[in-house]
C-alpha cells in the first residue's frame, strides 16, 4: 500500500529545573509519613552506575510540575548543597491505591550523549474530511510510538495533521518514517482510520425493510 503524505510536529522534552533535599528518612513508615507530616515527597535518583541517592521535595509544587506535563520533561535535579544539576528523567510515578495522590517518584540519570529507547506519545490535530463530510468515524489504534534517541533531544510527543483523510484512508508508522528516523516501531503498524458509515448504512436497511413489513402488514387480505 502507497504512503500517504502527512504532515508531522516534533515537539521536544521540556527542561524543568527541580529542587530537592537529601532525604534521611528510610523504611517503610517514616517514608510513608513524610508527606502527612511535612508536606515533602519523597523520591530517588539512580542510574549510570552511580549510587542511588534519596531525595524529597515539596509535594505540592512537585505534583503541579508532574500534571503540567513534567511526566515528558527532562528534569534538572539541583541538590541542596551540591555543584552542578543532574539531568534526569521520570522512570516511575507511585500513587495512593484510595486516595491516587502521588507517594514515590523515581527518577533516572541520563547523559546528554546517551542514546534512550523511549514510548513518545502520538497526537492528532484536526478533523478528518472522511468524518466532516463522508459520516465516517475515526479510530485511533496507536496511542504511542518507540524511538530511540540521544538523551539531549528527546520529543514530549509527535503531532500529525489528519484533516485530509477521506473515509477508507489510513496513516501507518511508515507514514511518518520519511520524516523522522528514529521511530523504531513496526513500520506496517496502523495509528488511526477513517472508516465508513457501517451504521449508518445499517439503520437505513434495517429502516427500509421495516416499511416493506408495514407495507405487507397493511395489504388488504385476499379471501
Amino acid at each position: 500500500m502507497a504512503s500517504i503524505s502527512v504532515q508531522l510536529q516534533i515537539f521536544n522534552r521540556e527542561e524543568i529545573a527541580l529542587q530537592v533535599q537529601p532525604r534521611e528518612e528510610k523504611g517503610k513508615g517514616p517514608v510513608g509519613r513524610l508527606r502527612r507530616l511535612t508536606g515533602m515527597l519523597p523520591g530517588v535518583i539512580y542510574g549510570h552506575t552511580q549510587a542511588p541517592f534519596c531525595f524529597k521535595a515539596e509535594a505540592r509544587t512537585l505534583e503541579r510540575t508532574l500534571g503540567q506535563g513534567g511526566q515528558n520533561a527532562v528534569f534538572m535535579v539541583d541538590v541542596a548543597g551540591s555543584a552542578a544539576p543532574e539531568r534526569a528523567v521520570v522512570r516511575e510515578i507511585q500513587y495512593h491505591k484510595v486516595r491516587g495522590e502521588i507517594m514515590h517518584v523515581d527518577l533516572l540519570r541520563v547523559d546528554p550523549e546517551e542514546k534512550l529507547r523511549i514510548s513518545v506519545p502520538i497526537v492528532t490535530k484536526g478533523v478528518p474530511e472522511g468524518v466532516r463530510t463522508g459520516g465516517g468515524a475515526l479510530q485511533q489504534t496507536l496511542t504511542l510510538v518507540e524511538m530511540e534517541c540521544v538523551a539531549s533531544e528527546l520529543p514530549s510527543r509527535l503531532e500529525i495533521d489528519i484533516a485530509e483523510l477521506a473515509v477508507g484512508q489510513s496513516i501507518h508508522v511508515r507514514d511518518l518514517m520519511s520524516q523522522e528516523g528514529r521511530i523504531i516501531t513496526d513500520p506496517g503498524v496502523t495509528i488511526v482510520s477513517v472508516l465508513a458509515p457501517r451504521v449508518v448504512v445499517a439503520t437505513t436497511a434495517e429502516t427500509e425493510a421495516a416499511g416493506t413489513e408495514a407495507q405487507g402488514a397493511e395489504a388488504p387480505s385476499k379471501n
